[in-house]
């Protein structure tokens, strides 16, 4: 798994989120351009960004990312391009917690305060912070990065943790997984499809994913089974197949499985387990998947498993792998 761009078969569009930001930054630093990377490292109050928030200033070009809901950007842009000018790190305060911010200051109408750290980026000069993101990321664990190591002088303490993006695997193509994949990607998910259909695999369809595996359900698990997982759907429209999933993944730990189709079905399936795979898939297993929105067809089914699983990859009680 990496956090660079996928299969060039596949294409796709560009993704989204904190994904985006690294993936430029790799473009930029293997062309040889000079770019800022600011770091969310606090937040108090109301703030459109957490800590851990990225954004990307290059050079020569436009930012990537963003802190805020447009407000704070342009002082953004000027803390990067500092730290670009002086070869250092530079950081800022924004604080829109008082009145007066309302009338003289950003005029954000957010209560809060943010910290931000513009870490420059300079060509054949190593960054130490920016290949500990992209080494989590890549390989699948959260990066806690030192603030004083960031930047002697300008932290007294404290640490940020980056977590690295979800990795998304839909087993079955059917009419759900194009646009399921579409939001995935716009969020900055990774996203893995399995299916043994092939003219359910062409790039026409399925081009947003990052890795296709071609096979049963057994077979491409089997491919995969080092792999960390934070979702995996069982969506094949094949009873069969939705059943040799569900045992399989009863074994594993992806903290999130879902499976598609009423409960009617849902019921059907797990009478035909054993016992001892039903307890194993227990709280992990969201069937039917997919929040109750309303709607339907397969973009309101891929808008509602989306929004359940951004609730589930952020919640505390929810356990990311990795």
């Amino acid at each position: 798994m990496s956090c660079r761009s996928g299969p060039p078969e596949l294409g796709g569009a560009a993704p989204g989120g904190q994904r985006a930001v690294i993936e430029a930054a790799l473009r930029l630093r293997a062309a040889g351009e000079a770019f800022a990377l600011a770091l969310v490292v606090e937040a108090q109050g109301s703030t459109y960004r957490k800590p851990g928030a990225l954004a990307l200033v290059a050079a020569l070009g436009p930012r990537l990312g963003v802190i805020s809901g447009g407000c704070l950007e342009p002082a953004l842009d000027e803390l990067a391009r500092d730290a670009l000018a002086a070869g250092a790190p530079r950081e800022a305060v924004f604080d829109t917690r008082s009145d007066d911010d309302l009338v003289f200051g950003s005029g954000s109408g957010c209560r809060g305060r943010m910290r931000v750290i513009a870490l420059p980026v300079q060509p054949g000069r190593p960054c130490a912070a920016l290949e500990a993101i992209v080494a989590g990321f890549e390989q699948r664990r959260p990066v806690t990065l030192e603030l004083p190591a960031l930047a002697p002088g300008l932290f007294e303490r404290g640490n940020v943790t980056l977590r690295p993006p979800p990795l998304l695997l839909l087993v079955g193509a059917g009419p759900e997984a194009p646009p399921l994949l579409s939001i995935a990607r716009t969020l900055g998910w990774f996203a893995w499809v399995a299916d043994h259909r092939d003219g359910l695999l062409g790039p026409g369809r399925v081009a947003e994913a990052d890795r296709i595996l071609r096979g049963r359900p057994a077979a491409a698990l089997a491919e995969i089974s080092g792999a960390a997982v934070d979702a995996a759907l069982v969506m094949t429209h094949l009873a069969e197949h939705d059943l040799e999933a569900l045992g399989i993944l009863s074994r594993r730990e992806t903290a999130y499985v879902g499976l598609l189709g009423p409960p009617a079905r849902r019921d059907e399936l797990l009478a035909r387990l054993g016992a001892a795979e039903r307890a194993a898939l227990g709280p992990r297993l969201h069937a039917p998947v997919g929040l109750p929105l309303g709607g339907e067809g397969p973009e309101a089914i891929a808008l509602a498993i989306a929004a359940d699983l951004q609730r589930a990859f952020n919640a505390s009680e929810a356990p990311r792998a990795g």
